[in-house]
C-alpha cells in the first residue's frame, strides 16, 4: 500500500531491474552461479565418458575463474548500492550511475560460457570487458564513500580495497590469461573473495546475532578484524613469498582465532533460527579451512604431498559459498517484503551444499576423480534450486507492496 493507504503504482519487470541495483545484479549473481555449476558438473561427468562442452580455455581455467569472479561480485555490488549508503549515511546512487557498468559486466560474465565455442581470445575479451565495468561500479562506490560524513568508514573502504584487487586479477586474466594463473586465482581468492566476506561477517554476524538471539552481545572489536583479514592476506603473500611449506605460520593461529570466535559470537545458540544458523554454519568453515591448510603446509614441510585443494575448496565452497546462500538469502527476503526466515525449501539446499563440501574434501583427500564429478553434481544440486527459487522475486513487486 502506498501513503494514505493508496495502492502502490504496479511496476514492470524491466523497471524494476534497471532502477532498483540489488534486483539487477542478484538476478545476474542467481544466473551466474547455476549456469557455471551446471557446466562444471558436465565437464566433470564427460571426463569420466560422454561429450564434454566446448572448451577454447582450459576448462579447469575457466571453473576457477567463474568460482571466484563470476558470480560473488554481482551479489557484493548489489549489496553495496543498497545498504552500502545506509553503512554511510548518503543517498543511494541513482540508476544511472551503475546500469550501464552493470549490463556490460553481465553481458561479459554470461558471455563466458558461450564463447567456448569461439577462439580463447574472446574470453578474455569478454574478461576486459568486465574489469572495465567492474571498475567502474568500483569508482561509483569509492565516491559514496569519499561523500560519507560518517566517521566510521573502515568497513566500507575496505571491501572497496578488496574489490579494488579483484578488479586486478580480472584484469590479469584478461591480459596474459593462463599465463597470469598463479596470480589472478591468489589475488582472487586470499586477496578479494575472503576478505570481502569476512569483512561482512565482521559487521553484520554479530549484529544479527544479538538481535536475535537473548544473551548474546555483539563481539566485533577493531583487533578482531584485523585478525580475520590477516588470515587470507597472509596466507596470500606467504604462499607467493616463501611456498607453501610456510604458510602454516599464518594458518594455525588464524584457525584457532577463528574457531574460538565461532563459539563467542553464539554458533550454538544461533541453531534455533535457521537463517541466522545458516550464516553461522558457513562461518564454521572458515576456522576449518585454516586448520586443514595449516595440517596441509605442516605436511609439506616434513617432505609429504599435503592436502591438494582439500582447504582452498574448504573456504570457496564450505565459506564463501555458503555465505552466499545464507546472505543472499537474507537480503533478498528483507528487500522483497517477505518474512526474515529460511524456508524448509532453503534449508534443505543449504544443507545439501555441507554435503557438497564434506565430498569434495573427501575426493581430494582419496585422490578419486568420480568423487570430484559427486561434488560438482551435488553443488548443482544445491545452487540451481535456489536460483530458480529467488530468481522470479528479482522481477516481482515487493510481497508488502512498498517499493524497492
Amino acid at each position: 500500500m502506498g501513503s494514505a493507504g493508496e495502492p502502490a503504482i504496479a511496476r514492470s519487470p524491466v523497471e524494476l531491474l534497471s532502477t532498483v541495483p540489488h534486483r539487477f545484479f542478484f538476478l545476474t549473481g542467481v544466473t551466474s552461479i547455476a549456469l557455471a555449476a551446471l557446466w562444471w558438473s558436465w565437464t566433470l561427468a564427460a571426463r569420466l565418458g560422454g561429450i564434454a562442452p566446448p572448451a577454447a580455455v582450459a576448462p579447469t581455467l575457466v571453473h576457477a575463474f567463474l568460482m571466484i569472479y563470476g558470480f560473488a561480485p554481482f551479489f557484493m555490488f548489489g549489496f553495496l548500492f543498497t545498504a552500502g549508503p545506509r553503512w554511510l549515511g548518503v543517498d543511494p546512487p541513482p540508476p544511472r550511475a551503475w546500469r550501464a557498468a552493470g549490463v556490460l559486466a553481465a553481458a561479459s560474465v554470461l558471455a563466458i560460457l558461450p564463447l567456448q565455442l569461439a577462439p580463447d581470445w574472446a574470453t578474455r575479451l569478454a574478461a576486459g570487458g568486465y574489469a572495465i565495468a567492474w571498475a567502474w561500479l568500483l569508482g561509483h562506490f569509492v565516491r559514496l564513500i569519499r561523500s560519507s560524513p560518517v566517521a566510521d568508514k573502515v568497513h566500507a573502504t575496505l571491501t572497496a580495497i578488496a574489490l579494488g584487487v579483484g578488479a586486478t586479477g580480472v584484469a590479469a586474466f584478461a591480459l596474459a590469461g593462463p599465463a597470469a594463473y598463479a596470480y589472478w586465482r591468489t589475488a582472487g581468492v586470499f586477496g578479494f573473495l575472503l576478505p570481502v566476506f569476512v569483512i561482512v561477517c565482521h559487521r553484520m554476524i554479530p549484529f544479527f546475532t544479538a538481535n536475535v538471539v537473548p544473551f548474546v552481545t555483539a563481539f566485533r572489536p577493531w583487533w578482531l578484524l584485523v585478525v580475520m583479514l590477516a588470515g587470507p592476506v597472509g596466507h596470500g603473500l606467504v604462499d607467493a613469498v616463501a611456498g607453501p611449506r610456510w604458510t602454516w605460520v599464518v594458518d594455525a593461529p588464524a584457525s584457532a582465532i577463528m574457531l574460538f570466535v565461532t563459539i563467542r559470537w553464539g554458533f550454538v545458540q544461533s541453531l534455533v533460527n535457521r537463517l541466522l544458523a545458516m550464516l553461522h554454519i558457513g562461518f564454521v568453515w572458515y576456522g576449518i579451512g585454516f586448520a586443514l591448510a595449516a595440517i596441509s603446509s605442516l605436511s609439506t614441510l616434513a617432505g609429504g604431498a599435503g592436502l591438494g585443494l582439500a582447504p582452498l575448496h574448504t573456504l570457496t565452497i564450505g565459506f564463501a559459498s555458503s555465505l552466499v546462500m545464507a546472505m543472499v538469502t537474507r537480503v533478498t527476503c528483507g528487500h522483497t517484503g517477505r518474512m526474515l526466515q529460511a524456508d524448509g525449501v532453503t534449508w534443505a539446499l543449504f544443507l545439501l551444499l555441507q554435503v557438497t563440501v564434506a565430498v569434495r574434501v573427501a575426493g581430494e583427500l582419496l585422490a578419486a576423480p568420480p568423487v570430484y564429478a559427486v561434488a560438482a553434481a551435488l553443488f548443482a544440486a544445491s545452487f540451481v534450486p535456489w536460483a530458480v527459487k529467488y530468481a522470479p522475486l528479482y522481477w516481482r513487486p515487493r510481497a508488502d507492496g512498498r517499493p524497492g
